[in-house]
C-alpha cells in the first residue's frame, strides 16, 4: 500500500511539473491611470472576480500617462493597456510591434460651449472663424478636424485650433471665453454642464462608432498568452452583461473603486456618450490611422500598412463563447451582427 501511495504521489507530482499545475491561474498585468473607470469593464470584471472565475490572475498596475503605458507594454512590464489609441498608433507608426486586439469605449468626445452658443454648431461648416480648444491625446477633435476638411474648411485659415493642457483647463477656457468651443472626453461633458456650460454635440453624431480607447498588447504577449487574452475578454463581456442586467451592482462597484459620485458613474456607463464596447472595430482603427496621417499627427514617414498590428480574432473567440453561454442574450446577438460591419 505504501509503495502504491508513493507511486501515485510521484506520478501526480510529475504531471504537475509538466503542466505547471492544472489549476495555476494565468497572470496578466493591466495598466490604469489612478482610479479611472474609463476602462469600466476591466475594473468591473476585476471587482466582481470574473477574471479569477476564468482562470486568470489579473493585477491592475498604475501608470502616470498613456505614453508610459505603451512603453511599459513594449518593454514587457505590462501585458495590456486598455486605454488610449493615439499613443498605440503613434508607436506602431514608428515600427513598434504592438497589437491592438480589443475595444474599451467608442465615441466619447463632446464639444462644449457657452449655453447661448449651443445652437451655433449645426454642422462642421459652423466651425469657420471659431477658436477651438483641444487636448492632444483625444480622438474626438482629430476626427472633427477631418470632418471640417471634408466640409471644405481650411484648418490653417478658417479656424484657430488652440492646444490646452487637460480637459479641466478646456472647461475653464470655454467659461472665460478664451475659446469658443472645446473638445472634452471621459465624462468631462457632465462636469462642464455642472459648471453652467452646454454640450453642443457628441462626436458620435458626426462619426458613429468613432474609435476611442482600445486594448493594446505586445506581439510577445499576443503570441504567448493568446488564450489568456481570450479569457480576459470573456470576463470583460461578462462585466458588460452585468452592466446591462444589473445597473445597481455595476454602478455601486465602480463608485467603490473610483470614489466618483453616482451621477458621474451612470453618465459614463449609460449616457451613450462613451459607448462601452469590447469590439476592436478594425475598420475604424484603419480609418483613424489614416485621419492621424492626414492631420499630421503621426511621426514622419510612418508605417503605411498596419494590418498585422490589429486583430479581431481574440474578441471573436470571446464573443463566440458568450453566445454559447447566453444564446438568447440580446446584447451578444447585437455584437455578433455588428462584428462583420466593424471588422471585415
Amino acid at each position: 500500500m505504501k509503495k502504491l501511495l508513493y507511486l501515485t504521489f510521484i506520478l501526480t507530482l510529475a504531471a504537475l511539473i509538466q503542466t505547471g499545475g492544472a489549476d495555476a491561474a494565468e497572470k496578466l498585468t493591466v495598466g490604469n491611470t489612478g482610479s479611472s473607470i474609463k476602462p469600466a469593464m476591466v475594473v468591473l470584471a476585476h471587482q466582481m472576480g470574473y477574471y479569477k472565475d476564468e482562470g486568470l490572475d489579473v493585477e491592475i498596475k498604475q501608470i502616470s500617462n498613456l505614453n508610459e503605458g505603451v512603453t511599459a507594454v513594449q518593454m514587457g512590464k505590462l501585458d495590456i493597456l486598455p486605454l488610449g489609441i493615439i499613443p498605440s498608433l503613434t508607436f506602431i507608426a514608428k515600427g513598434a510591434d504592438l497589437v491592438i486586439y480589443g475595444g474599451t469605449i467608442a465615441e466619447g468626445g463632446q464639444g462644449i460651449t457657452l449655453p447661448q452658443n449651443k445652437g451655433k454648431y449645426k454642422d462642421m461648416k459652423s466651425f469657420k472663424g471659431r477658436k477651438i480648444g483641444v487636448h492632444r491625446p483625444e480622438t474626438g477633435h482629430m476626427i472633427a478636424k477631418a470632418k471640417m476638411r471634408e466640409a471644405g474648411l481650411d484648418l490653417e485659415k478658417d479656424v484657430e485650433i488652440i492646444r490646452i493642457d487637460g480637459f479641466q483647463s478646456i472647461i475653464e477656457a470655454v467659461s472665460k471665453g478664451i475659446v469658443d468651443i472645446g473638445f472634452v472626453n471621459s465624462g468631462f461633458g457632465l462636469i462642464a454642464e455642472k459648471r453652467g456650460l452646454a454640450v453642443a454635440f457628441n462626436i458620435g453624431g458626426i462619426a458613429p462608432n468613432a474609435v476611442c480607447c482600445r486594448q493594446t498588447t505586445s506581439r510577445a504577449v499576443y503570441d504567448s498568452k493568446r488564450g489568456a487574452l481570450v479569457k480576459f475578454q470573456i470576463a470583460n463581456l461578462r462585466a458588460y452583461k452585468l452592466m446591462m442586467d444589473d445597473p445597481g451592482t455595476a454602478v455601486k462597484k465602480l463608485m467603490e473603486y473610483s470614489g466618483q459620485p453616482e451621477d458621474y458613474v451612470k453618465y459614463c456607463l449609460y449616457s451613450n456618450v462613451m459607448v462601452i464596447t469590447m469590439d476592436p472595430a478594425v475598420n475604424r482603427i484603419r480609418d483613424f490611422y489614416e485621419i492621424m496621417d492626414k492631420n499630421g499627427d503621426l511621426p514622419k514617414n510612418p508605417k503605411k500598412e498596419i494590418t498585422n498590428n490589429i486583430d479581431a480574432s481574440i474578441y471573436r473567440a470571446a464573443l463566440d463563447e458568450m453566445l454559447k453561454r447566453y444564446p438568447k442574450d440580446a446584447s451578444f446577438k447585437r455584437m455578433d451582427r455588428e462584428f462583420t460591419v466593424n471588422n471585415l
